[in-house]
Order: structure tokens, then sequence, then C-alpha cells
């Protein structure tokens, strides 16, 4: 299932980001800032696959693993998988 979200919007897109990193590292997702590295949380090579497999599902994307590593923030990762919902988007449209 896909999960609809408004284009151009971030913010339920950085929450949701937030909300699955906090459960990967057990921790609260109030720990979890728009601007904190990954690495510097925890979030290693294999959490890493678990996340995007997760977005992939919820928002239809084929992203590699790779992409939390080239976009490291939840601010920089937000807005990278916005646009590609996006394009999405308008390729469905």
């Amino acid at each position: 299932m896909t999960t609809d979200v408004t284009p151009s919007d971030t913010s339920e897109l950085r929450e949701n980001l937030r909300t699955r990193i906090a459960e990967l590292l057990y921790c609260r997702s109030e720990e979890v800032g728009d601007d904190h590295a990954f690495t510097d949380l925890g979030l290693d090579s294999v959490l890493a696959v678990e996340l995007i497999a997760a977005i992939n599902e919820e928002y239809g994307l084929d992203e590699e693993a790779g992409v939390v590593h080239t976009h490291p923030y939840i601010s920089v990762l937000a807005a990278y998988l916005r646009g590609r919902i996006d394009a999405a988007t308008d390729r469905t449209a």
C-alpha cells in the first residue's frame, strides 16, 4: 500500500522518516532530529536497507539503500525522496 503525500510537502515525510528511524534504533522519535547524521544516531548499512525497503513499499519507490548514505540527514533525505515521489506521481498522472 502506498501513502498519499501532498506534492512538495516534506513535513509528513520527515515525520514518517523520524518515526521509522526511531523504531529501527529503539529510541524515541524526539531523539531523531532533522539534522542529526544517521551514522551519529547509529543507523548502519543493515538498518539502512530496512529503512529504504519500508519507504519503497510505502511510497511505491525503488530506491537503493545507498541513498541513506548520500543523503545522511532526515531533512536532506526527505527533500530527495519528495522529489522522487513527485516524479513518480507525475509519471502516473
